[in-house]
Formats: C-alpha cells, structure tokens, sequence
C-alpha cells in the first residue's frame, strides 16, 4: 500500500506527506487515528505475504535448531560432538583425515570389527586397533 501511494505521489502535486505530533489534536490524523482502530477492531485480516528470503532464512534457522537440538541430546557420536560441538551447514575448518582420525570413523581394525568387516577388533602388532 505504501508503495502504491509512493507511485501516486508525483502525479497529484496537491499532496503532501509529512509527519505530525501525534494526539495533539489535528483533526485528520485524530480521524486517520480512528479509523486505523476501526480496521484493527472491526476490519477483515489483512496478511502480507513474507518474501521468499525471510521463509528460507526462518526454515534455516528452524533445522539448524533442530539439528543442534538432536546434536546436543543424542545418545551416539559423542567423541565427534567433543571435537565439533556446534551443528552448521558451514565446513568446519577440519581436513578429512583429522576428522577421521579423532572419531575413529576409518580403516581402523576396531572401526572395522564394529561391522563385522574383520573378524577381530587387533591390530597386526596385537594391540587394540583404534587411533587412540
């Protein structure tokens, strides 16, 4: 609507906007002033349509909400949660083999065993095979 003025202004020179003290007194805007409190009162809903920025940003908002809530109170992965305590859709600042490395999720016999992938959980020099 404020556009829509916007565009109608230079073509009605007669009209001019500019801002007033309110309840004071002048008589249109007390008028104005009334019927803004009869469109709230008595008026239908009237509902502005939210850009399609704003709705990607609160859904964004909202799983990454989500994901940290999951994050934060689930029962697995909580070696990875001590290295990487904050969810983001962001990289991490990590390399590959870090990451592997300090959750144990490798080539490792112990990672291995965890899927039934090897038989045993040993390394070739007989301790436990994992990277810690």
């Amino acid at each position: 609507m404020v556009r829509e003025i916007l565009t109608l202004l230079p073509s009605h020179k007669h009209i001019h906007l500019r801002w007033l003290k309110a309840h004071v007194g002048y008589l249109g805007n007390e008028c104005a002033d009334q019927l803004a409190k009869e469109a709230i009162t008595k008026g239908d809903p009237f509902f502005l349509p939210k850009p399609h920025s704003y709705l990607k940003s609160e859904i964004r908002s909202a799983a990454l909400s989500i994901w940290q809530d999951n994050w934060d109170n689930g029962e697995t992965e909580r070696s990875t949660q001590d290295i990487v305590p904050r969810v983001s859709n962001k990289p991490v600042g990590w390399k590959r083999e870090e990451l592997i490395f300090f959750t144990g999720h490798g080539t490792f016999p112990s990672y291995l065993h965890r899927f039934n992938l090897r038989t045993h959980d040993n390394c070739l020099c007989g301790e436990k095979g994992d990277p810690m």
